[in-house]
């Protein structure tokens, strides 16, 4: 059995392994880079070139919702209209009032008060109502300039329809005739024979002119 005898094969140089190249010198890796590099070179041209409006979304955003907000709000009111003046009180019960009597004489009447009765008198001269009640006024007689003179007959009454009411002259107390200098007063009752409800009174002068009217509620 014979050797083989391995001394005697020649040498086979081994060859040397290349060298690698670095990774930035890599076509893989170069054509990418430069791809992202132009990329972003135009990009930040455009950007550039964008005007200032376009860039700030916050301010777009508020001029396109200020018409909108406008519209939202409420329209203005118009000024209101000034009240109406109120219309001039006439005498009231209770409430003295001034009666033009001719001449620059001026009496001072106060209706103290009104009521409705069944009867004004308790002498023999009683008697019902013909037309349902007696509108009874105390009445207050003074004299505010000149001279003036009480008389019942100055006083008419009608009901609400329009109806003259009839003067009872026995009522007790009633308001005297006759002269009422300045500071005196002169004070009685005066009656009407009328239906139930609201009533006005009027006050003539001595010619029986109509110179005041007083509202008596029902």
């Amino acid at each position: 059995m014979s050797h083989q005898n391995f001394d005697s094969l020649p040498s086979v140089p081994v060859a040397a392994a290349p060298a690698k190249r670095p990774f930035y010198k890599k076509k893989r890796f170069v054509i990418p880079a430069g791809v992202l590099l132009l990329g972003l070179v135009m990009g930040s041209c455009s950007n550039g070139s964008k005007p200032v409006a376009d860039s700030s979304p916050i301010a777009s955003a508020d001029a396109s919702s200020a018409p909108a907000e406008a519209a939202a709000q409420p329209a203005a009111a118009p000024p209101s209209a000034a009240p109406a003046p109120a219309a001039p009180t006439g005498p009231a019960v209770g409430t003295p009032f001034t009666v033009k009597m001719r001449n620059g004489d001026v009496a001072r009447i106060t209706i103290v008060s009104a009521v409705r009765t069944d009867t004004v008198t308790t002498t023999a001269f009683a008697s019902p109502p013909k037309n349902g009640t007696y509108l009874l006024l105390d009445v207050l007689w003074e004299t505010e300039a000149g001279k003036t003179s009480s008389n019942p007959f100055y006083f008419s009454a009608k009901d609400e329809s329009g109806r003259k009411a009839d003067l009872s002259m026995f009522a007790d107390n009633q308001l005297g005739s006759g002269d009422v200098l300045p500071g005196d007063k002169s004070r009685g009752f005066i009656a009407f024979d009328m239906a139930p409800g609201a009533a006005t009174v009027m006050i003539t002068d001595p010619l029986m002119q109509e110179a005041a009217r007083i509202q008596i509620p029902g």
